[in-house]
């Protein structure tokens, strides 16, 4: 079975667009600049989804990317100046549960959801009256924006790229282009979490991503002690995400036991951030942005 889920084996060679990735993202985390482009990330991303928390509820950040991903696709169009195509239910349901992403159920509520929160709204197909299509809505393309701006403010920190920041907040064909490109990337390569499996550990579940994020990005008066050695209350930041506080400690103490921190008090008053972690984080951080960059220069540089 090849990359798109059928038995015919694809004759026309693919580009490799994952070693590039790869090779980028080594390129980026050698830059000096990195960690502070990295923690400019983490504050704008956690930010933008503390505004907008029913997206954190809906479901994982890997899955709500590549279906995000896959229907701003279809909406734009299949190919370069197709008209809006739209998306059925049962589409992105078929699409789900051959890529392994999450059952026919979890992806109709949440596409209920994305329609209910004035993301996603629902028309009669012109050919087939029958068929209601999904299209993306102003709310739903301003929202997509709004995610994907901090990658584009932290690659500008490291490349030239600040015109992409830009442009994206006035090209609605330019945002097309770069889902096309990444909904491609994952058609025939899958996800990048498979390139750093254990990054699961947190983009597995809820909100995982984001307290990740919030964790390395501690920085308020009060909550470093000392070193890497932070105050991370489970109940204000089960708070902040809208998840429970079980919810928060189960998710640190799974890290606490793969090695990635160490609980020195309960209930998150002093957790030390070991190396490694850090480590995980950036590699995983820096293939979202070689992916992104990689995407923008396909979508037409700067014209």
């Amino acid at each position: 079975m090849n990359h798109f889920g059928t038995e015919e084996p694809i004759k026309i060679p693919l580009p490799d667009y994952q070693s590039a990735v790869i090779a980028e993202a080594q390129t980026l985390r050698a830059h000096s600049g990195f960690k502070g482009a990295r923690a400019v990330f983490a504050r704008r991303y956690v930010a933008v989804l503390k505004a907008n928390l029913a997206l954190v509820h809906m479901t994982t950040d890997e899955i709500r990317h590549i279906v995000g991903a896959y229907v701003l696709n279809r909406h734009f169009g299949l190919l370069p100046g197709d008209p809006p195509a739209g998306v059925t239910v049962a589409e992105v349901q078929a699409f789900c549960t051959m890529h392994a992403l999450a059952g026919h159920n979890r992806i109709g509520a949440l596409l209920n959801e994305l329609r209910q929160a004035g993301y996603l709204r629902q028309t009669k197909d012109p050919r087939d009256k029958r068929i209601k299509r999904l299209e993306v809505t102003r709310a739903g393309i301003a929202i997509s924006k709004q995610v994907i701006t901090p990658y584009l403010q932290a690659l500008a920190q490291l490349q030239q790229a600040d015109y992409a920041v830009r442009r994206v907040e006035i090209d609605d064909a330019f945002l097309g282009a770069i889902a096309r490109h990444c909904s491609n990337y994952f058609l025939m390569h899958g996800t990048l979490v498979d390139l750093v499996p254990e990054m699961r550990l947190f983009m597995a579940r809820d909100a995982g991503f984001e307290i990740l994020l919030r964790l390395i990005s501690t920085e308020m008066p009060g909550e470093v002690l000392k070193d890497r050695t932070v105050h991370f209350h489970y109940g204000a930041v089960a708070d902040f995400f809208g998840v429970s506080r079980v919810h928060v400690r189960r998710l640190l103490e799974d890290a606490a036991e793969e090695g990635y921190v160490t609980l020195h008090a309960p209930g998150g008053r002093a957790i030390e951030i070991h190396a490694r972690l850090l480590e995980l984080i950036d590699g995983f951080i820096a293939l979202q942005m070689a992916l992104l960059l990689q995407a923008v220069n396909t979508a037409g540089g700067k014209g």
